[in-house]
């Protein structure tokens, strides 16, 4: 059976990111939705909209968004570029994780897109799939408790660096 706590531990924290690094420790208290996707997956691409705006409308109460992309590729684990381009060209507004498949096997994610969202425990509360998974996801994150800890409502420099600029 696979753990319920947030595996980042299996990530290196000084590699295999796009946008910015995050650390376990960042997370302790918050609500946390792990979005897996493939760069080459078009029911992926059409979630970002909806992510991107998960991250506007849920950040504030401390939910934390963090994108998996599950790579088939040893070229994109050694040089994260072709990723961090992907991410650009989707304007995506939060950390993106390369994965070899270890983290997405840890919780038996074998389906992309997928989501997984975590309470303000660090415990797996729900496994999201599917066809209807962006309903879903939505109406789990409208009953979204606040988050352990308080949040300052500052944008980091680094999740500013994420937000595309305006046309």
């Amino acid at each position: 059976m696979a753990s319920t706590k947030i595996p980042l531990t299996l990530l290196d924290p000084d590699g295999g990111w796009v946008n910015a690094p995050v650390h376990v420790s960042e997370l302790d208290g918050l609500p946390v939705l792990l979005h897996f996707w493939t760069m080459d997956c078009d029911d992926c691409a059409a979630q970002f909209e909806a992510v991107n705006q998960w991250v506007v409308d849920y950040g504030p109460r401390g939910l934390k968004v963090i994108g998996v992309d599950v790579t088939h590729s040893e070229t994109e684990l050694r040089d994260t570029n072709k990723v961090e381009g992907f991410a650009r060209e989707h304007a995506l507004r939060y950390p993106i994780a390369v994965d070899d498949g270890s983290m997405a096997k840890s919780y038996g994610v074998d389906k992309h897109p997928s989501f997984l969202l975590f309470g303000p425990d660090g415990r797996l509360s729900n496994r999201i799939g599917g066809k209807d998974a962006l309903r879903r996801v939505r109406a789990l994150l409208k009953d979204l408790p606040q988050a352990d800890r308080e949040l300052s409502g500052e944008v980091s420099d680094a999740e500013e660096a994420q937000v595309p600029a305006s046309p």
